[in-house]
């Protein structure tokens, strides 16, 4: 069973990612193939399901490229890539994307993802891989989807996740890594007792860093203050800020691709050329009606919260800001 999603809007991809899970459940395996983003549920929890209202279908297999596909067996945990293409220079072709959760070095369980990065040169696979979490430090006690992954080669299937380097990386960083987390900086702007999460992402050590953007996500909840179902019923927005002219452009294509933003014929300017220094993209809804807003343009836009949904989930700064906003709830309430 072969499926095309490319081009059709987030909405419809997260509706027929549903039916594709279903189908996955049914009939043990299930193939995607085409340029897109396809969620699958997460039997360990989803993070943030609290603000998103997204309980289970987090975990992503994204697909970059029309030759790549991807064949998805839940029941035995198992995803294979294939892709037959020689590529000229190192490229992304897909990743996956696992959610789950851990103990934090003060003991508190927060939000957890295993990122893995699939990309070829020539015809030869690399992976890199990486943990996505709202706070430093290493973690214990993970609870995370199991799941191994293979690739097409010429001489047949080669394994280049195994299960147990999910936990291990999530547990025992690499030096690499380490020095890697250490370089990227987190600076929390909020003001004392402020509600709305306000960070700045800078790369660099110490005072060699280099702010590169500002990421806010303001929140207005409904229900007499309870967080869930904001992003269909209530008023929020997130605004990311470049603060730098320097984010590499591929930075930029990749997270609209990823987010469901690539389509949008406003954003051209991002797809051709990245970020210019101070501008702003910002995505959110007025009592539930969404919109889109790059520099001084602005139109409606009925995913607003199918973007925020995967933005605040899979990446992560969203993810940063999310935990943040939760935070200032609870100290608000």
């Amino acid at each position: 069973m072969t499926h095309k999603l490319s081009a059709l809007p987030l909405a419809r991809h997260a509706m027929l990612g549903l039916l594709l899970a279903h189908a996955c459940a049914l009939a043990g395996a299930t193939e995607f193939a085409g340029r897109g983003v396809f969620a699958f549920p997460s039997a360990s929890g989803c993070p943030l399901a609290a603000l998103t209202g997204n309980a289970e279908q987090c975990n992503r297999l994204a697909l970059d490229h029309a030759e790549t596909r991807a064949t998805l067996d839940q029941a035995e945990q198992l995803i294979h890539f294939h892709n037959t293409r020689q590529y000229a220079k190192k490229t992304v072709v897909g990743d996956v994307l696992l959610q789950g959760s851990g103990l934090s070095e003060d003991g508190k369980r927060v939000p957890l993802g295993f990122h893995l990065v699939l990309s070829k040169s020539g015809d030869k696979w690399s992976t890199s891989q990486h943990t996505h979490a709202p706070v430093k430090g290493n973690f214990s006690a993970v609870q995370i989807d199991p799941y191994q992954v293979d690739v097409t080669e010429a001489d047949g299937k080669r394994v280049v996740l195994v299960a147990e380097k999910i936990t291990e990386t999530l547990t025992q960083p690499s030096l690499a890594t380490r020095l890697a987390s250490d370089l990227v900086q987190v600076r929390d702007n909020r003001a004392k007792d402020a509600r709305d999460a306000d960070i700045t992402i800078a790369v660099g050590a110490g005072k060699l860093s280099k702010s590169v953007m500002r990421a806010r996500l303001h929140s207005d909840p409904v229900n007499g203050g309870n967080v869930d179902s904001l992003l269909t019923q209530g008023s929020w927005a997130f605004e990311l800020e470049a603060l730098t002219g320097k984010i590499p452009d591929a930075v930029a294509q990749r997270e609209l691709f990823l987010f469901g933003l690539s389509g949008q014929p406003m954003l051209k300017p991002l797809l051709v050329r990245g970020f210019k220094k101070h501008e702003k993209l910002s995505v959110g809804a007025v009592n539930g009606k969404g919109y889109l807003r790059f520099g001084d343009q602005q139109q409606d836009f009925p995913g607003a919260d199918a973007v925020a949904r995967a933005f605040l989930q899979q990446s992560f700064i969203g993810l940063v800001l999310g935990w943040q906003q939760l935070d200032g709830g609870a100290h608000a309430r």
